[in-house]
C-alpha cells in the first residue's frame, strides 16, 4: 500500500457520517416521545428563519429539562453505526493519521465515540446538568454552518496546515469544513452543494468505501 505523505489528520463530522442517525438531537427527542408536537416545531422555526441557530439549540435542550443523564446517555450509546466504520478507522490509525471530530450534535455522542475508536480530538455541544439531572440549558460550541472555526483550532493544536487535511461529512453544515480542508469527502450526502464542492462523492452508507478513494491510498496495491 503506498502512501502520499501530504496527509496528516483526518476531521469527520459525527451524525450521519460515523454514526447512522443523521441528527442526535432529534433522535433523542423521537425516542423521548418529544418531536412531534414539541421540538420539531422549533426546527421548522428555524429553517424557516424566525429563530437563530442559538435560540433553537436552548428551546431544544429545555425540552430536556429533568431527564436524568443515564437515560440519554443509555439512548445515545445505542445510536448504530453506519457498517465499514471500524475498516476505515483502522485503516487511518495504521497510515499514522490523527483522526478529530468537529460535531454540531452533543458530547453525550461525541465523547463516547472519541473514547470508543480512539479519537485524538472531539468538539460538540454540551448538555449541563446538576448531578444526574439536565438542567434545561445547553454550551453552545459548534454552531451546524460554523465549523471552518474549529478547523482552525485544530490546525493550530495539531501543528498541521489546512491543506494537510481530509475532511469527511454529509451535510450542508460541513459546507465550511469542506472549504478549509486539502481533500474533501461528500458521504452518503443529504446536500447537494456539499457534493458540488466536495473533491470524492460516496453514494450509499458503508464508509468502508471510502478507502478506494482516499488520497493516502493507491488504487490496485
Amino acid at each position: 500500500m503506498g502512501h502520499f505523505p501530504h496527509y496528516k489528520l483526518v476531521v469527520f463530522d459525527l451524525d450521519g457520517t460515523l454514526t447512522a442517525e443523521r441528527s442526535i438531537w432529534e433522535h433523542i427527542h423521537k425516542k423521548l416521545d418529544k418531536w412531534y408536537g414539541y421540538a420539531e416545531k422549533y426546527q421548522s422555526q428555524f429553517l424557516l428563519g424566525k429563530i437563530s441557530y442559538k435560540q433553537f439549540c436552548e428551546l431544544d435542550a429545555q425540552v430536556w429539562r429533568g431527564v436524568r443523564v443515564d437515560r440519554l446517555r443509555d439512548i445515545v450509546r445505542a445510536v448504530p453505526f453506519n457498517p465499514g466504520v471500524d475498516e476505515l478507522i483502522s485503516l487511518l490509525k495504521e497510515l499514522g493519521l490523527r483522526l478529530t471530530l468537529v460535531s454540531s450534535g452533543l458530547s453525550l455522542l461525541s465523547e463516547w465515540v472519541e473514547e470508543k475508536y480512539g479519537f485524538d480530538y472531539a468538539v460538540s455541544n454540551r448538555l449541563l446538568h446538576e448531578g444526574d439531572v439536565l438542567t434545561g440549558e445547553v454550551e453552545i460550541k459548534v454552531h451546524y454552518d460554523r465549523k471552518a472555526e474549529w478547523v482552525q483550532s485544530i490546525t493550530d493544536i495539531f501543528r498541521v496546515r489546512s491543506d494537510e487535511i481530509i475532511a469527511i461529512g454529509d451535510s450542508v453544515g460541513d459546507v465550511e469544513m469542506f472549504e478549509m480542508a486539502g481533500y474533501s469527502i461528500s458521504f452518503n450526502s443529504s446536500s447537494r452543494k456539499l457534493d458540488q464542492i466536495a473533491d470524492v462523492v460516496i453514494k450509499g452508507n458503508n464508509l468502508s468505501h471510502i478507502i478506494p478513494r482516499l488520497p493516502i491510498v493507491r488504487r490496485g496495491i
